[in-house]
C-alpha cells in the first residue's frame, strides 16, 4: 500500500471516531441509549427487583427532604 492510502485510511478512521464521540456525548442520544438499555435489562427478574428497590429508596429519600 502506498503511504497516501494509509494516510487517507487513518484520516477517515480519525474522522469517524470524532463523529462517534460527538454523537455519544449528545444528551438525546445518551438518554435514548439509557432507555433502551433499561428496557432490555427489565426482561430479567432480578434486574426488575433491583430497579423497584432503587425507586423505593429514591421515593423514601424524596419524602425525607420535604
Amino acid at each position: 500500500m502506498s503511504v497516501r492510502k494509509i494516510a487517507r485510511t487513518v484520516q477517515a478512521a480519525r474522522r469517524d471516531a470524532g463523529v462517534a464521540r460527538e454523537a455519544a456525548s449528545d444528551p438525546r442520544f445518551r438518554a435514548g441509549l439509557q432507555k433502551d438499555r433499561r428496557g432490555t435489562l427489565r426482561r430479567f427478574d432480578t434486574v426488575e427487583q433491583a430497579l423497584q428497590d432503587r425507586a423505593k429508596a429514591e421515593r423514601a429519600k424524596a419524602k425525607k427532604k420535604r
